[in-house]
């Protein structure tokens, strides 16, 4: 009976602290709106103290998105009005109500839209087309050699799982690779879902290390590739072996560690599973649509497309070859796939890609990237260190742009290939580090902590073992 109170006065107290942490965040943001709306105290609009509390702010909806679990608020609406409160009081710091502010604002305004909706404008047909190959079973033919493959062992679908978000994010890029294999995932692990959550924690890491050995894996080895910083040859040859490092590390130990996880669900497994059966039609869905996903990455190369304009091309292609060729059926199409995409993930994304424009424009991670050139004392290897870390919290590409504008550096210096292998892998260091480890967390609900504790410390050894390759590479093959 002594136990009643007591488990009573725990749940009570767990109630409590929810209650406090939900009040005080939200009562956070709604002063700030204030100060912003009213333009009273005026100290707290000032250059110099509204960056400090953008930069808090968004440590706040980061500490909430954390604990989404624990307080019971969806991510996605703490994102979206973080976003919007930091925008307002970036208006108010700059005083939109005057000519020259109202142009400041706008062009900042402006860049962030176009940066942000960019990445939305990719995601959303990105994940269409995939929905798409996967509700016409398109994936049944891949999705069956696996459950074949890992009938007898469970454990050996991590490894399979790795190499193809490894090489996949290589040849399209790591945000595309990691949306194909999480819905290959949940094809093949349906039921047991830590496995699945930890195969999804390796894939967010191949995806990473494998879109930082190609000039078209990962958007911040696009741009040093665009502005002549490393060259294609350059890039595959000295970064191929530290990316590889930085993802079979974790693969070891995270399948070390999540073994248990795969036994444990592996005869219920057996038993709920349906093996699909590959059809003609699902082999040319298949094809069709990897084709045309490959196709945006040729594309952009030859022509300079943006990506998102190739990746709606490719869903059209795609949607209209599906149609032609009469692959769906009635109540089995293209359009009923659409329905199925997880706006809820779109939104989330748009938030915390929001919320990190301000911090740009607001000049919070440039000052943040010159702190960093001060504390490395322009040491490469140490300013590549601090820049992965930091990706795993902030968006990295505002940090390489800055490197880019800070360095005058001859193409395939070891500093821009280490910005490239630090910025691309450092970003799987946290769930929230990377547009794969968020996608992630939309797609399969895989929680902040949940990520930091199974997945964040093998990805930091990776790491620090894919730096350490590079430095040895140079040791052993001087330039």
């Amino acid at each position: 009976c002594s136990r009643i109170p007591t488990q009573k006065a725990i749940k009570g107290g767990v109630t409590f602290t929810r209650r406090v942490i939900k009040i005080s965040s939200l009562s956070l943001f709604l002063i700030i709106f204030l100060i912003a709306f009213l333009g009273w105290p005026s100290k707290l609009i000032e250059e110099n103290v509204h960056r400090h509390i953008l930069a808090f702010l968004f440590l706040t909806g980061i500490k909430l998105v954390a604990l989404e679990d624990v307080i019971r608020l969806d991510k996605a609406a703490i994102m979206l009005i973080m976003a919007s409160v930091m925008w307002t009081y970036r208006a108010a710091s700059i005083d939109p109500s005057s000519e020259q502010g109202q142009e400041q604002y706008h062009k900042e305004l402006g860049k962030a839209l176009e940066d942000v909706g960019s990445v939305l404008l990719f995601l959303l047909p990105a994940m269409g087309l995939v929905e798409s190959i996967d509700h016409l079973d398109g994936f049944a033919a891949v999705t069956a050699r696996l459950i074949q493959a890992t009938k007898d062992s469970a454990g050996r679908l991590m490894p399979m799982i790795f190499f193809l978000a490894f090489f996949l994010s290589s040849v399209i890029d790591n945000l595309t690779a990691t949306i194909v294999c999480v819905k290959i995932l949940q094809r093949v692990v349906p039921h047991n879902r830590l496995w699945r959550h930890s195969c999804g924690g390796l894939v967010v890491v191949a995806a990473n290390a494998g879109g930082a050995w190609s000039p078209v894996g990962d958007v911040t080895t696009t741009m040093l590739w665009i502005q002549h910083k490393i060259s294609t040859l350059g890039t595959v040859t000295w970064l191929f072996l530290p990316s590889f490092v930085a993802g079979v590390v974790p693969l070891l130990g995270i399948w070390w560690y999540a073994r248990r996880y795969a036994h444990e669900g592996a005869e219920k497994e057996k038993e709920e599973v349906e093996v699909p059966v590959p059809t003609r039609n699902g082999s040319i869905i298949l094809a069709a649509g990897m084709f045309c996903i490959l196709t945006v990455p040729v594309v952009k190369t030859v022509t300079g497309l943006p990506p998102y304009l190739g990746m709606m091309m490719a869903l059209g292609v795609f949607w209209l070859t599906t149609e032609l060729g009469e692959l769906g059926s009635e109540g089995n199409s293209v359009p009923h796939a659409l329905h199925k995409v997880d706006l809820s993930s779109l939104l989330f994304f748009t938030g915390v890609l929001m919320a990190i424009s301000c911090l740009d424009a607001a000049g919070v991670l440039k000052q943040y990237a010159e702190t960093m050139h001060k504390v490395t004392k322009g040491s490469p290897m140490a300013l590549a260190a601090l820049l992965g870390v930091s990706s795993a919290v902030v968006d990295n590409v505002p940090l390489v742009q800055a490197s880019i504008e800070m360095f005058e550096k001859p193409m395939d210096d070891p500093l821009w290939q280490l910005v490239a292998l630090s910025a691309g892998t450092g970003g799987s260091l946290l769930a929230v580090g990377s547009v794969a480890g968020v996608t992630l967390m939309g797609l399969e609900g895989v929680g902040f902590l949940w990520y930091a504790k199974h997945i964040s410390l093998w990805a930091a050894l990776g790491f620090a073992a894919g730096l350490g390759t590079y430095k040895l590479q140079h040791v052993l093959v001087p330039l």
